[in-house]
């Protein structure tokens, strides 16, 4: 038995995470959840699991949570160091977003938790660092993407050296078939129509703007030590082939499911094993389609994907800058055509350093100031 510690447990991830685990109870206990600022949410999950911790970023929280729950209730950082420190707590899900998680990532590693990422900003952006980490430990990572996870069963099994490349697979998003003039007007309420994924907002204008799928690309050079340009992308709008490997005398395998996160998440929570599932099954009724990738329509990819090959702290700024215009962009503040303009402001003039657990405060504050000093002119 397991005791599972879920950073961002209300979150899309996080409450599907939870979803697993209630068929998973003989196998993990749910210790402790947190959130940045949802009580609601983390009070249902303690009414339900009964968790000894709930942690929350947002500290004015805190008296909400200890006079609706039992639980040990603590702010945040204060809260992690004392998980941190509980050897009873051995596995750590990081369904969060955003680049913060960065440094509580590699202290998990360094105390020899077993983890889980699907916060791919942190992981994006900390990279180079995590995977130091986990060498060191000798520890494997199971992904969480359904992309990733795909191409990790996929290569099992394989000698590495017959593998050509990878594909991974992209629903194209929001704006699949659209020309760049045609994006110049679309609205936030446009680009949350995901055709296949229930996701949260974040990810899903990211899907819109192929900004996702751009990380996407760095997260499977880190995951299996795949050089950028045996790493390609195309277009399939179903989401049931979620990545291809294609081998050195032509042969292609795939991976397809029914598009449920669940599956990966579960696939990753019980591995090596394959437990029975009741989620839906992809039938074989409908057609299955491939278009060519067109990255000159999404900017946004090929700055992100960039950032990742020269690596250091570039990959962090260009997430963070990411972020913020993301936000800018559902408050109306900015159009969907700004950002790849802005993010490319970013990358042109933020500095380039080696990274570190320290930087991303310094980081945060150098793009939030090219931004405010950039954004004015979109306005």
């Amino acid at each position: 038995m397991r005791n599972i510690f879920i950073v961002g447990a209300t979150g899309s991830i996080g409450t599907q995470t939870i979803d697993v685990l209630k068929n998973l109870k003989d196998r993990y206990r749910l210790s402790g959840i947190s959130a940045r600022r949802n009580t609601e949410g983390l009070i249902k999950i303690w009414k339900e699991f009964k968790p000894e911790y709930i942690l929350i970023r947002d500290k004015e929280k805190i008296d909400i949570l200890k006079e609706n729950t039992e639980a040990k209730t603590l702010s945040f950082e204060e809260g992690f160091e004392e998980i941190l420190s509980n050897k009873e707590i051995d596995t750590i899900f990081f369904s969060s977003s955003g680049i913060d998680d960065i440094k509580w990532i590699i202290l998990s590693i360094k105390h020899g938790k077993r983890v889980f990422i699907s916060n791919k900003e942190s992981f994006v952006a900390g990279g180079e660092l995590i995977v130091n980490e986990l060498k060191k430990k000798g520890e494997t990572l199971i992904p969480i993407d359904s992309e990733h996870s795909a191409i990790f069963q996929l290569l099992e099994n394989k000698k590495r050296k017959e593998v050509e490349k990878i594909i991974l697979t992209a629903s194209g998003g929001a704006f699949f078939g659209k020309k760049q003039d045609e994006l110049v007007n679309v609205r936030p309420e446009d680009a949350l129509k995901h055709p296949t994924w229930r996701m949260g907002k974040k990810i899903t204008i990211d899907s819109a703007t192929l900004f996702n799928k751009g990380m996407e690309v760095i997260e499977a050079h880190l995951f299996f030590n795949f050089p950028f340009e045996k790493i390609d992308v195309v277009i399939h709008k179903e989401s049931i082939i979620h990545s291809l490997i294609e081998m050195v005398d032509g042969h292609v395998f795939a991976l397809l499911s029914y598009p449920d996160m669940r599956y990966p998440i579960k696939y990753a929570l019980t591995y090596p094993d394959r437990i029975k599932n009741d989620f839906k099954r992809f039938k074989f009724n409908k057609n299955l389609s491939f278009y060519p990738f067109d990255k000159e329509i999404f900017p946004c990819f090929e700055i992100i994907v960039e950032a990742g090959k020269m690596g250091g702290t570039l990959p962090s700024s260009i997430i963070y800058a990411d972020e913020i215009l993301v936000n800018l962009f559902i408050q109306k503040k900015i159009g969907f055509h700004d950002t790849p303009k802005l993010l490319e402001k970013v990358y042109n003039n933020v500095k380039r350093t080696n990274l570190s657990i320290e930087f991303i405060e310094d980081v945060k504050k150098e793009v939030r100031d090219i931004i405010e000093r950039e954004v004015k002119h979109c306005i």
